[in-house]
This record gives structure tokens, C-alpha cells and sequence, in this order.
């Protein structure tokens, strides 16, 4: 096991880590990347390193144990003001490390005891970590939003002539009744269509991606009033991102008139497409 560290200037030694400390993980890196890595240096402070065992490096930061384990540290984590600063500074160093290799990003508060903990994690993970890094290696995450609206008269009506074809032979009064009493039944089979859309254009985002993985979306409203119905997390190669831009807003303009609006935003770190780690820890 090798436990060489990149220290910046005038950063202390962590095999001295004092015990109320502990090593916060931000991402792995290819060993062989370290070598062209130079460490940010505004975070002296932080003593911000890279802990090398084989052929994966570390992204790790020496952190007060007390800010995340004991009596207050559930008090902390609802605290905006002292969780946002922290959440932006993981997200930042991990988008800094994209910069210069293919990256494992480890979610925010992923601790470990000490270095010795650290390192015998490494050794055991070596191989998948290693093997995932080289999968990734010029290519970035790209995340797919579909949004349909459910929130007018018309749609609604739309949306009940194709859910109930009998639906014209009702009175008014009865088509009425029916939809003020099966609202939830209508709305979950207008979500699932409009789902179902967007899964149909996956084909022609395929040969532009090397992967494609279904997030969880829920039926959560935007601030204009339109449902997220599906997500997916696309893994792009870098040569290829401009296309799939290109390829989305294409098809975004396509299913416009049927209600579905797409949304692409990235490139981020792929963390959807991270193996299983036993929860990195």
C-alpha cells in the first residue's frame, strides 16, 4: 500500500491527523494523472491532498470530526447557512478535478476515520475504481429533463378524450362529474404518456452517448407550472457533447406541440454511472 502525499506548501503531514479530525473524501483519480494535477492555491488551509494507493489517488481534505458526528452535527445539516457553503466548496473541488482527469465523485460528507481506514478501502476497491476511471476518461455526465404541463382546462380536456374514448358520449354535467372525481386517475395516465414520449426519443440520442440511465423524477412542478416526467443521465463523450446539444434541441422542438419540453443541462461529473462501492465506506 502506497500512502505518498501531494501536500501544498506549508500543509501538515495527515498520517499525524489529530483524533477529534477526519479525512473527508471529495473523488478518486487515476494515479497517473496525479503527476499534472497541481493542487488549487486559495486551499492551503483546508490542507488539501492526494492520498496515492496503486493505481488510484484520493482527493481528500483533513475536516473537524465534530462538524459532521455528535450531538450538534444533525443541528448543522438542517443549518442552510452552514450546509450550502460546505456542499458548494465538495462541489467545486470535484468539478476542479474533471478538469484535469476522469473522476470518481464521492458524495458530500463521504468520511473516513484516518488514512490507514482510507487506504484499506482503496486497496480493496482498487480494481472496480481503476476500471471505472478508464471507462469514463473523456467523457462527462449530461442530465435530460422531459416537463409536461397539467395545468389548463384544455390539456386536461386533451388528455380525458384520449384516457376515456366514451368520454364524448357522457352529458356535460356527468363528463364533469367524472373529471372532478378520477383528477389523480387522469393525471397519472397523462404523466405516463408524456413519460412515455420521451422514452421514445432515446433511440436517436443513443449514438451520441456511451450511456444512458433512467433518474427518478417524481411529479414535481417547476416555477412555470410544469411537471418533471422523466430524467435521464446521459454519459457523453467530450467530442461528442456539442452534438447531443444540437440533437436535443432538435428533438425538443419536434415534441413541442405535443405537450413535452426538454432540458438539458451539464457537463457534471458522472455520478449517476458510478459502480456500487458499498456506499464508499
Amino acid at each position: 500500500m502506497e500512502h505518498d502525499l501531494a501536500l501544498p506548501q506549508g500543509g501538515a503531514d495527515a498520517r499525524h491527523q489529530a483524533s477529534d479530525q477526519a479525512v473527508c473524501l471529495f473523488a478518486f483519480v487515476a494515479e497517473s494523472a496525479v503527476h499534472d494535477m497541481r493542487l488549487p492555491d486559495d486551499v492551503c488551509e483546508q490542507r488539501l491532498m492526494l492520498h496515492r494507493v496503486g493505481s488510484v489517488a484520493a482527493l481528500i481534505g483533513i475536516v473537524p470530526l465534530s462538524d459532521y458526528s455528535g450531538a450538534d452535527a444533525e443541528r448543522r445539516f438542517a443549518d442552510v447557512a452552514w450546509l450550502a457553503p460546505r456542499v458548494r466548496r465538495h462541489a467545486e473541488l470535484v468539478e476542479w478535478a474533471m478538469q484535469a482527469a476522469a473522476v470518481f465523485p464521492a458524495p458530500f460528507g463521504t468520511l473516513y476515520t484516518n488514512l490507514d481506514s482510507l487506504g484499506a478501502f482503496m486497496q480493496a476497491h482498487e480494481g472496480t475504481i481503476a476500471d471505472f476511471l478508464r471507462a469514463v476518461t473523456g467523457k462527462e455526465e449530461w442530465d435530460l429533463r422531459a416537463l409536461a404541463r397539467f395545468d389548463s382546462p384544455e390539456i386536461l380536456d386533451q388528455l380525458a378524450r384520449s384516457a376515456w374514448p366514451d368520454l364524448r358520449a357522457l352529458s356535460k354535467g356527468a363528463r364533469y362529474m367524472k373529471l372532478c372525481r378520477d383528477r389523480s386517475a387522469l393525471l397519472a395516465f397523462g404523466r405516463d404518456e408524456a413519460a412515455g414520449r420521451a422514452r421514445q426519443l432515446l433511440p436517436q440520442l443513443e449514438p451520441l452517448t456511451a450511456g444512458i440511465r433512467q433518474l427518478g423524477s417524481g411529479a414535481v412542478a417547476d416555477s412555470g407550472g410544469a411537471e418533471l416526467v422523466a430524467r435521464y443521465a446521459l454519459l457523453v463523450a467530450k467530442t461528442d457533447a456539442a452534438a447531443l446539444q444540437d440533437q436535443v434541441r432538435e428533438l425538443g422542438d419536434r415534441v413541442k406541440q405535443q405537450n413535452l419540453a426538454l432540458v438539458l443541462s451539464g457537463p457534471w461529473p458522472p455520478f449517476s454511472f458510478r459502480p456500487n462501492l458499498n456506499s464508499l465506506n
